[in-house]
């Protein structure tokens, strides 16, 4: 009788331990918010229910009295346990002396701001939108970040020192709190480095080769997708006309390419000066890719450069295709283009 009292106890020692700490682990990060006035049976419950905690009335008893889950002794029942409302970010299926000390590390800072800042920006609209949001961002401050010794790619070029970090910068929502709201260099590292983390897990670097194509090449081409897909589903076949063109050895003759060129913005009337003016980075004049990204790409955009899908086509031009307003038509023969482009043409959609 005494030892199997012994062995029950062993294997209910056993199973508290394993309520305590799990033996997997933690899963996945999650918000949690602890709300002003709850009570510690509040917090215990929302975190049950987020998956925080796998056995939340046990947690209950052990916040009162960790030592008396195991030796069942008694214990207050009237402790109570303080948590500070805030947000938090936690993970699933945690153990309890791992729960406690995230929360008594206290909430996140609160936030103060957010900034997004969209795909296909150039270095100088971002310049704009980032002075307009973040009202105490300096510009000399900001343009003095942008040409930092700390802004690196060991793949990209300085050869233009006022467009070194053209798209590298990623394009994203960030938030800012107290100490980084007035702080230019930080954000700007933030988006760089985050450019570097998504580079990173696409593998550019790895894949570029595949192509021929230098990890700096295929940024800038995923700048030329971004700025001329309006549908994510184009993507993919506007990177095999731009990766057929350049093996065919052709001029892209991007449009978007020719605006940079000049300075103007999508929406601006483009002269046939612009269009024909001599620029490295007018792919209608030159060979080959521009020197430098001509906005910053976004995920889809990279992902679709190192992924083009298959097909002959070298032409691509808007029509609307399918009653589908920004759809292009993908041509592979100039008869097939200049067909399409009468319809762009015809629908006054800025092919005139």
């Amino acid at each position: 009788m005494a030892l199997a009292l012994v062995v029950g106890y062993r294997l209910f020692l056993g199973w508290v331990d394993d309520q305590m700490t799990p033996d997997a682990p933690a899963g996945d990060e999650l918000e949690f918010t602890i709300v002003e006035g709850w009570s510690t049976n509040d917090v215990v419950a929302s975190l049950g229910d987020a998956g925080v905690v796998d056995n939340p009335a046990m947690f209950r008893q052990w916040l009162r009295c960790p030592s008396a889950i195991r030796w069942l002794i008694d214990c207050p029942a009237d402790v109570e346990y303080s948590f500070q409302a805030g947000e938090y970010v936690l993970q699933e299926h945690l153990g309890f002396e791992a729960v406690v000390a995230l929360l008594d590390e206290g909430p996140l800072p609160e936030e103060v701001i957010r900034v997004t800042v969209p795909e296909g920006l150039t270095l100088e609209q971002m310049v704009d939108r980032l002075l307009s949001e973040m009202p105490l961002f300096d510009e000399n401050e900001l343009r003095a970040a942008l040409v930092s010794d700390r802004l690196r790619w060991e793949y990209g070029t300085f050869e233009h020192r006022d467009r070194a970090v053209e798209g590298l910068l990623f394009p994203d929502t960030y938030q800012l709190d107290e100490a980084t709201v007035g702080d230019e260099l930080a954000l700007i590292l933030r988006m760089h480095q985050q450019f570097l983390r998504v580079v990173e897990q696409l593998d550019l670097v790895g894949r570029a080769a595949e192509f021929g194509l230098s990890p700096y090449e295929v940024v800038v081409l995923a700048s030329l997708i971004e700025e001329e897909a309006l549908l994510d589903g184009a993507r993919p076949k506007i990177s095999r006309v731009i990766h057929n063109r350049l093996a065919s050895g052709w001029r892209l003759g991007i449009d978007a390419s020719s605006r940079y060129a000049v300075g103007k913005t999508a929406g601006e009337p483009m002269t046939t000066e612009d269009l024909s003016v001599v620029s490295l980075w007018n792919t209608r004049v030159v060979l080959g890719l521009p020197p430098t990204p001509i906005a910053a790409p976004g995920r889809a955009s990279l992902e679709a450069a190192l992924a083009p899908v298959p097909g002959s086509w070298m032409y691509y031009v808007r029509t609307d295709e399918g009653g589908i307003p920004g759809a292009h038509t993908f041509a592979t023969t100039a008869t097939e283009f200049q067909a399409a482009r009468r319809i762009c043409v015809d629908k006054d959609l800025g092919c005139g």
